[in-house]
């Protein structure tokens, strides 16, 4: 469960070694023989076949949860998170009280409503109420489901306790749509920083995996950028079972073709390799490692090839990816002799069409420097086609949204440059 603050385990010390005196509070005195039966700390079987078969303690439990005690409310949704975690069966408990009338929903939305920031009962609240929809699909309406969504703000529960609430729902295939459909669902797993802790890291990636396997939803990962958040995470956290899910994400994207192209051109692959280096207490992630830098290298030779290039460069739009880095261009730099050079020709006209957008002359001034650098008749064939002309033309812009290509053309300038030094100085 999320532990929002310091004092959670000593919050849960405190309530595993005492009982609420239940016949002194009004909502609870009809059921306090019966809630007597029940004990934090004892096994999550043992609590469910108390209340299994005896749909009084459920009622009792619910009605425990409108006492106006913070301690004994405590004790009431640990008692509960502690059941449902540890024992499966216990779904069916609450799965026959609800057939039988008793009112699962709203005794946990008020308590959430009313928790006055106190997350321990907030997040513990809204775990239970979200575990029981995620298990329980028929026992709710989708209405009950948005209602609880939009309760879970800053003001009312932690981030990683609505991160364990969200992942709870998207683990229904009946409710997976409709919850990833609300903007807070998507704005707080997409927006966990990279230095969030593990717990928090965990269920964001831990969400992106629940809809990696669902056709109708996996598109959304692209649209949030789900490859670049994964990498930002794997460069930043080295907490074993965050890593272990990332690569898992990463497992499964790579069966759909646009995710690798994706994939490959965030150099993924030097990210999965770097952390073989890392020391791990898992012996097997190594061979995970392995494996997931395995599959992309594979899918780095077949989407990084010259034609990849080519066909994008005809398509009049270029954007940063691994056919714009210097290992694609030290492998590809001779096949630009082919067709006359048509390809560098289609590159230059790029270079010099006013309609081209910022972002592709950036990466073409790029190019027209690692070519110039690479290629034996880089300088002379610039020279030819008059890119260099255009290359300072470039340099001289002005406007704000054209800052990158100042830098790039600047960039390409000097390798320019620095290629005529050198045959200066060997004429010498």
């Amino acid at each position: 469960m999320a532990e929002t603050d310091k004092s959670a385990s000593a919050i849960y010390h405190e309530l595993s070694t005492t009982k609420p005196d239940w016949g002194t509070y009004g909502p609870t005195q009809k059921h306090a023989e019966l809630l007597k039966l029940l004990k934090v700390g004892a096994p999550g079987m043992e609590t469910m076949l108390c209340m299994k078969g005896n749909l009084m303690i459920v009622q009792g439990c619910m009605d425990a949860l409108a006492v106006d005690d913070e301690k004994v409310v405590q004790w009431m949704v640990t008692l509960l998170c502690d059941m449902l975690r540890e024992d499966s069966m216990s779904y069916g408990v609450f799965e026959d009280a609800a057939r039988n009338g008793i009112n699962i929903f709203d005794p946990f939305v008020n308590l959430v409503k009313k928790a006055n920031r106190d997350f321990y009962v907030a997040d513990r609240a809204l775990w239970v109420l979200s575990a029981l929809m995620g298990h329980l699909q028929s026992t709710f309406e989708a209405s009950q489901v948005e209602a609880l969504v939009g309760l879970m703000t800053t003001k009312t529960c932690s981030e990683l306790g609505r991160l364990e609430a969200i992942t709870n729902l998207l683990k229904s295939d009946l409710y997976r749509a409709s919850v990833w459909k609300m903007p807070l669902v998507t704005d707080s797993v997409f927006g966990v920083s990279n230095k969030a802790s593990s717990s928090a890291l965990y269920k964001c990636v831990f969400a992106m995996w629940l809809l990696a396997f669902d056709g109708d939803l996996v598109e959304e990962l692209s649209t949030h950028h789900a490859v670049s958040k994964i990498k930002g995470i794997l460069a930043s956290c080295r907490v074993e079972k965050v890593v272990r899910i990332c690569l898992t994400v990463l497992k499964a994207l790579l069966q759909h073709e646009r995710f690798c192209a994706e994939i490959v051109d965030a150099n993924l692959l030097d990210s999965v390799q770097n952390l073989e280096f890392e020391k791990w207490r898992d012996a097997e992630l190594y061979d995970d490692i392995r494996d997931v830098a395995s599959q992309i290298s594979s899918r780095v030779q077949e989407l990084s090839n010259f034609a990849r290039y080519e066909a994008e460069l005809a398509s009049g739009s270029l954007s940063w990816g691994f056919i714009h880095t210097s290992k694609f261009w030290a492998e590809n730099v001779m096949k630009f002799d082919q067709n006359d050079f048509k390809t560098l020709k289609t590159l230059a006209r790029l270079l010099c069409d006013p309609k081209t957008d910022v972002t592709s002359l950036a990466v073409a001034c790029h190019d027209v420097g690692e070519f110039v650098a690479l290629h034996p008749l880089g300088k002379k064939k610039v020279a030819q086609l008059q890119i260099k002309e255009r290359i300072m033309d470039l340099m001289g812009l002005t406007a704000d949204d054209t800052r990158e290509v100042r830098r790039e053309a600047l960039l390409c300038c000097q390798r320019i440059m620095l290629n005529k030094w050198q045959d200066i100085e060997k004429a010498k």
